[in-house]
């Protein structure tokens, strides 16, 4: 069977899952039909297309949220390695693949595992996503059984906010674009009272995210804080933090990068 993948068939599945937006609550509703693996196919096409191949064999390291990991890994690998051999064709390119291996790593600790050592004594990180909020105490950079926690808490929450409160205090709706900017830099051009309804949201969110965090064990003056994800940059713009406590991992491809780092560290160790 050949796959033929059309991009219009993509971005919407992209935008879904960024946004975390679906009914389920364990990451069951992934392997419900083949839009993830769909997803999957195109991701791996744009790779090939940068390294200017179209037939390789591939390696798949992959996550999910903290708490799901465990109950989901089984199927989400059996999920993604149901086809050994895949013919596919992406934006009018063949492609064939063999997939080697997957392997599945729990999100959050990714962004942190290529310098996790390097985080002495008690620490929490924080990957604060578009759909969900995955919270990981680490010691001496190892994560802790049983401290670790998942909540549908990320990004696409704040921006429901927003586009509430805008509406109930304007009766106007608002563009999705201005709100994402307010999110990454903090301010737009836009007039200042419709900001600050925005950042007023933006802040009110960022808030219970802290209060979340205390709920889970927090204590900003006994553990320095790691912050990854999207959601770090509201934070940064909406909260009063203290520096020295609480730092920001900003490469948006730290997660990438991690479940990259782990899977070379088993591959070598000969455990994959």
């Amino acid at each position: 069977m050949r796959w033929k993948i059309k991009p219009e068939q993509v971005e919407p599945i992209r935008q879904l899952v960024r946004s975390g937006c679906c009914n389920c609550v364990d990451g069951n509703c992934l392997l419900l039909d083949d839009d993830y693996y769909l997803l999957t196919l195109a991701a791996i096409a744009c790779e090939l297309a940068d390294a200017n191949l179209t037939e390789a064999n591939v390696f798949l390291a992959v996550g999910l949220p903290l708490t799901w990991t465990s109950g989901q890994r089984d199927e989400f690998t059996k999920y993604l390695s149901r086809n050994e051999e895949v013919r596919f064709t992406y934006r009018k390119v063949d492609y064939h693949i063999h997939v080697a291996g997957v392997k599945v790593y729990p999100q959050g600790y990714a962004a942190v595992a290529p310098f996790a050592t390097k985080l002495k004594g008690l620490n929490l990180v924080v990957d604060i996503g578009n759909g969900t909020m995955n919270v990981l105490y680490l010691v001496n950079g190892k994560p802790q059984s049983g401290k670790m926690f998942t909540e549908k808490f990320g990004v696409h929450q704040c921006t429901l906010a927003v586009r509430e409160a805008f509406m109930r205090r304007t009766q106007r709706e608002l563009n999705d674009a201005i709100i994402e900017e307010v999110f990454r830099t903090g301010t737009a051009n836009i007039r200042k009272n419709d900001l600050a309804i925005i950042r007023d949201a933006a802040t009110e969110y960022v808030e219970e995210i802290f209060h979340r965090l205390r709920d889970h064990g927090y204590d900003a003056d006994t553990m320095p804080l790691t912050i990854t994800g999207g959601g770090r940059r509201l934070v940064k713009h909406f909260y009063s933090y203290d520096p020295e406590r609480v730092k920001f991992v900003d490469d948006i491809c730290a997660a990438a990068k991690g479940y990259e780092y782990m899977a070379e560290i088993q591959i070598q160790a000969g455990k994959v």
